[in-house]
């Protein structure tokens, strides 16, 4: 006996044959490789400055991982190693110098052309992996006029090349300090008093922005030949130091720094004598009241010019002399009497007197 098997309609054949075609392009890939996780976290300390005071800071940066719990602020473990670090240091704060570096497995170093630490690992072996991290120390003055807060932009590459490969993302924000003015940050026009001597200083000029005015130094023109012997019984209450702040903007004329200040009982306002310095760098020897060329100077770890500047005003020629110079020097007629004397010096200069 035989069996007849029932024969399916050809349309039957091809519905079945889509299905099966849709459940294999339907079937997940079992050799796609899942993309690498990359998180980093910075931190700067201490958190707060003083603008115009040196002070140390340190940062540190650490590839987000490890074993748990994770870093605080990390949100996922990273699965490569993090190699190379660039922090775009705050116009406020430049130049800064390197102290020291926690690893001696990584070359860390400021680019004063570009404002920036750099630090890469010596080798892919050297690289920080997940959980591990590197933490460097600089010093830097603050600018004095610099105030609020102040963001030290880091990144962060896989490669050991700054700017490299692999991108890795900051978590939680960028590190930042705050920094609160110390001294005086005067505009135009502006003055400011010394609370010890009661010395007041008036800074005027064709320019924009601010300049920081502070008090006291070590300047000294007791050594000048011929006028340093009355330097030193007749000058300045309190040394002036006067800074162009990073807004500051140099107008064509020069700028003028006037002094104020109780004489010495029965002095005459023309024995006083002004000992004016400027950094040697960018700058030529001024011309001295003697004549001659101004000497250079350290000062606090610095080279400057220094000298007893000349009155503005030629006797011999009628001619104006060019600044810096002494522009107005007299007594007041009201009592107590005060002595003022008026600086010319080059728009953008900065100085100490």
């Amino acid at each position: 006996m035989s069996l007849l098997r029932p024969k399916l309609p050809r349309l039957a054949f091809v519905a079945m044959s889509l299905i099966l075609m849709g459940a294999l392009v339907a079937a997940p890939s079992v050799s796609g490789a899942k993309a690498a996780v990359k998180q980093f976290i910075a931190s700067i300390d201490p958190t707060g400055a003083t603008g115009g005071v040196a002070g140390s800071w340190t940062e540190t940066v650490t590839n987000c991982g490890g074993q748990p719990p994770l870093p605080e602020r990390c949100t996922v473990s990273s699965t490569i190693g993090l190699g190379a670090i660039r922090v775009a240091v705050p116009i406020e704060f430049r130049p800064v110098t390197l102290t020291s570096v926690s690893s001696p497995n990584w070359t860390v170093g400021y680019d004063s052309a570009t404002g920036n630490i750099n630090a890469t690992a010596n080798g892919g072996s050297f690289k920080l992996q997940p959980g591990q991290s590197i933490s460097f120390t600089f010093s830097a003055t603050p600018e004095a006029c610099a105030t609020g807060t102040k963001t030290f932009t880091t990144a962060a590459w896989g490669s050991t090349v700054v700017s490299g490969t692999d991108p890795f993302a900051i978590q939680d924000g960028q590190p930042t300090v705050t920094v609160a003015a110390n001294g005086s940050c005067l505009t135009s026009g502006g003055s400011v008093t010394d609370p010890t001597t009661g010395q007041t200083e008036t800074i005027s000029g064709d320019f924009q922005g601010h300049v920081s005015v502070t008090f006291g130094g070590n300047l000294n023109c007791s050594t000048d030949p011929q006028f340093g012997s009355q330097w030193s019984q007749f000058h300045l209450p309190t040394q002036v130091n006067i800074i162009p702040a990073a807004d500051f903007v140099a107008g064509s004329s020069p700028k003028v720094s006037t002094s104020t200040f109780t004489p010495a009982a029965g002095a005459d306002s023309s024995w006083y004598l002004i000992c004016f310095a400027v950094p040697t760098a960018g700058h030529t020897a001024f011309t001295t009241r003697g004549g001659g060329p101004a000497t250079v100077q350290n000062i606090d770890g610095a080279d400057f010019f220094v000298g007893i500047l000349p009155d503005c005003y030629n006797a011999t020629t009628g001619l104006t002399r060019p600044e810096p110079c002494v522009s107005e020097q007299f007594l007041t007629f009201t009592t107590p009497h005060k002595v003022v004397i008026s600086v010319r010096m080059q728009p953008g200069d900065p100085y100490k007197r």
